[in-house]
């Protein structure tokens, strides 16, 4: 089964807020962005994050953001994947492979040669999907502190 991969559109806005919040959820999590923060993303001339979406039969099934950072010690631009979620009923049909491939094309586009990305510990089916791809797992501690 196939979806088609897209950049979103404005368009876009309240179908990718409801992924982003079920994405969130997924994750044991809230999300902080309101739909008036996402359609102001969606309409930047400059984004601070790229998204694709994941359309099947005219139905938003699943999206990626990917943002683009710097690293000092390679002394190079790279790509982070700071989502990629399908929905529940939509999974194990290849839609997040074909979303992954678009995230890695997106990179390689804006002249990066690695992306890179996390997933909860917990997300075993996650984790599975990734090392597939032929991504390799690396071990680091996470951490955030909140500045406000």
């Amino acid at each position: 089964m196939s979806a088609r991969i897209r950049k979103a559109a404005a368009s876009d806005a309240t179908a990718v807020f409801e992924l982003v919040r079920a994405h969130a959820s997924f994750e044991r999590e809230v999300a902080l962005l309101s739909l008036d923060g996402l359609e102001a993303i969606l309409s930047a001339d400059s984004p601070p994050t790229h998204l694709l979406v994941a359309e099947r039969n005219d139905v938003l099934v699943g999206y990626a953001a990917v943002t683009f950072d710097f690293s000092l010690w390679r002394g190079r631009p790279y790509g982070h994947l700071d989502c990629l979620f399908i929905t529940a009923g939509m999974r194990g049909r290849g839609i997040g492979r074909q979303l992954f491939d678009g995230s890695m094309r997106l990179a390689r586009a804006e002249g990066v040669d690695r992306l890179e990305w996390q997933t909860q510990a917990w997300n075993r089916d996650a984790i599975r999907f990734y090392l597939r791809t032929g991504a390799l797992g690396v071990r680091k501690e996470r951490f955030a502190i909140s500045l406000g």
